[in-house]
């Protein structure tokens, strides 16, 4: 198991190697939820020049806009151009896009989403496709080779890839040590799922002021469930768009899930960062962004910090010697071919996301916990710092380990379909009122037919 800490020097040997060998514009396909729901119209952008060419970038996601804010007179000044940006909530912008595509006018010449909603437009071929492929944009751009190559795959359809990845996502999993310690568990030895399951067991779930405890918060499919998927190297669809709840390996995988059942609790956004500092959350799996949340939920408490007891590792894997990550959520910019900018749309666009001259995106990394996909901001010192949030650890490198071994994953527009067949199904297994034979087949079903009735 890759367990334990990147040294910067193996760190900036394995990036190299691994950058090496990309190539954005070959990058084949090998397979959700947005943070926050921004105010929807709200815009912003500095006097622009009055030759500024106008370029209009829509976006969902809360954290993100501080640096949007920052960075309009930048790219202003750098493209010519008059940057406008307006924050949408995903509902908003999952009607307002089709109505443009539509109508024929109002589109935005970036469009950033949720990453499951850029494959909702991969129905059909390429001409049926509203947004720019990008390979050739990529392959000529400063960038090519220099970002994770399996971060692409998802917005890739027949070797064209539509979707420029903000962010890599990676799972870790962060405990609360004096918690366990204090049960006889030493978390950091953990390797397994089967592991984890010990360790759970040994536990008193009733706290010393008779408050329930729980080793394991999560949704019921956020996390857990699609990285055991990952790690049994499946997903949701196969590479045709075709689902993948019939394989073998997905009640395997769910098997696994459902026997931690009793130690598990549901999310709870607005108390979380409480339940984990006090050690009422025993351990969760975080991908880089929510682990940001919750260093943004502490910073002001000084004396939380000077002793933290949350620590950081690899999540378990079915064996020791597996890929120990997984990853939850993500984001994507696109070009609508609509764009009458769309030529200085993608340039604005890839430097936005992938340059990092100045540091942006060590900027971005420990502002918002977000890891970027490209490859050489790692070596910044940003990312091989220790943090007080978790007791002094590099939480980079841990993150920086589970990006580099995260496989590529096929989605296609059947994905969500299968996603949302299978949500309706799990939690009348979860609580005994289906079997899971049963659940499995009526949502494989569901999903057939809906597909069926949507090509």
């Amino acid at each position: 198991m890759k367990q334990g800490t990147l040294n910067r020097r193996d760190f900036l040997k394995r990036s190299g190697l691994l950058g090496a060998g990309l190539a954005l514009a070959a990058c084949a396909p090998s397979a959700a939820p947005s943070g926050a729901a921004p105010q929807a119209g709200e815009s912003a952008g500095a006097a622009p020049s009055a030759e500024g060419t106008p370029i209009l970038f829509w976006f969902q996601a809360e954290n993100h806009k501080p640096e949007y804010e920052r960075r309009v007179d930048e790219l202003n000044e750098k493209f010519s151009i008059d940057f406008k940006f307006e924050i949408l909530d995903r509902d908003t912008m999952n009607a307002k896009f089709p109505a443009t595509l539509m109508s024929g006018s109002g589109f935005p010449d970036i469009l950033e989403q949720n990453a499951g909603d850029v494959v909702l437009y991969f129905k059909g071929g390429a001409e049926a496709i509203p947004f720019i492929p990008l390979n050739d944009a990529l392959a000529a751009s400063p960038y090519a080779g220099d970002a994770l190559e399996s971060r692409f795959a998802r917005f890739t359809k027949e070797g064209q890839i539509y979707g420029a990845p903000h962010d890599v996502h990676p799972l870790v999993m962060l405990y609360h040590d004096t918690a366990w310690q204090e049960a006889g568990v030493d978390l950091s030895q953990v390797v397994t799922w089967d592991d984890l399951f010990n360790a759970c067991s040994k536990l008193e779930l009733t706290m010393a002021d008779g408050q329930p405890r729980y080793p394991i918060m999560d949704g019921k499919s956020d996390t857990h469930l699609p990285a055991r998927m990952m790690q049994k190297g499946f997903w949701w669809t196969d590479e045709n768009g075709e689902p993948m709840l019939s394989d073998p390996r997905f009640k395997e995988v769910v098997e696994d899930w459902l026997r931690f059942k009793p130690f598990q609790v549901d999310r709870d956004w607005s108390n979380h960062v409480a339940m984990t500092k006090s050690g009422q959350v025993m351990s969760q799996l975080a991908p880089d962004w929510l682990y940001g949340i919750f260093k943004q939920g502490t910073a002001d408490d000084a004396e939380f910090l000077a002793n933290s007891p949350i620590r950081i590792m690899r999540i378990p894997d079915f064996e020791a010697e597996g890929i120990h990550t997984g990853t939850w959520g993500g984001t994507a910019c696109s070009v609508p071919k609509m764009s009458p900018n769309a030529t200085k749309a993608l340039d604005v666009m890839l430097y936005l996301y992938f340059d990092n001259t100045e540091g942006q995106l060590e900027t971005r990394f420990v502002e918002t916990g977000i890891l970027p996909p490209v490859v050489s901001s790692w070596e910044g010192q940003a990312f091989h710092e220790a943090e007080p949030f978790v007791g002094g650890q590099v939480a980079g490198e841990v993150f920086i380990e589970s990006a580099l071994d995260l496989p590529g994953y096929a989605e296609d527009w059947t994905t969500n379909t299968v996603v949302t067949a299978w949500n309706e199904q799990f939690p009348l297994v979860w609580t005994g009122e289906l079997s899971l034979d049963e659940a499995i087949a009526t949502a494989e079903k569901n999903a057939r037919d809906t597909i069926a009735q949507n090509q």
